[in-house]
């Protein structure tokens, strides 16, 4: 069984889901049942934990000491649960999650370039023009990646 647990415990830190303070983790049922509980796998203990409020009805200060986390990481997880399911157990990189600066009408105004086959205009042309009108600076790489998928795009249409 040791085996099996380096082998869980590799893989959900390949996943990213392996709980960094499993130490903290003190919930008897973690004890009882190790080998089926696991306090280094951060989706089980999320589960585990709001198992705990909703259906035991036990207090969030009392889950949190048992589980090793604060009450605003109890309620995040809670609130993500809601919205998500299950899935929302599952935690997110920090952090921003795509570009920022590709807003609805920069992305038009590279698509309405890309419509005007006639005449070819370059990722310099169409980044200088961002620039000017948008007052943001996109780097030439990601101008030309936009193009290049929002040409496959429209030769799928």
């Amino acid at each position: 069984m040791g085996d099996n647990k380096t082998i869980k415990h590799t893989n959900l830190k390949k996943a990213g889901l392996f709980n960094q303070h499993h130490e903290k983790v003190t919930d008897p049922l973690f004890f009882e049942y190790p080998y089926f509980f696991d306090p280094c796998d951060t989706i089980q203990v999320h589960y585990e934990m709001l198992r705990a409020q909703l259906i035991e009805k036990h207090t969030v200060s009392g889950i949190c000491k048992r589980f090793g986390l604060s009450r605003q990481s109890f309620y995040a997880i809670q609130e993500k649960f809601e919205q998500e399911g299950t899935a929302g157990l599952i935690p997110k990189k920090p952090g921003p999650q795509g570009p920022s600066k590709l807003t609805e009408e920069v992305l038009e105004c590279i698509q309405k370039h890309l419509h005007r086959e006639e005449e070819k205009i370059s990722t310099g042309s169409i980044k200088t023009e961002i620039e000017d009108r948008f007052g943001i600076s996109l780097h030439r790489r990601t101008v030309e990646k936009v193009c290049k998928k929002l040409r496959v795009k429209k030769k799928f249409q």
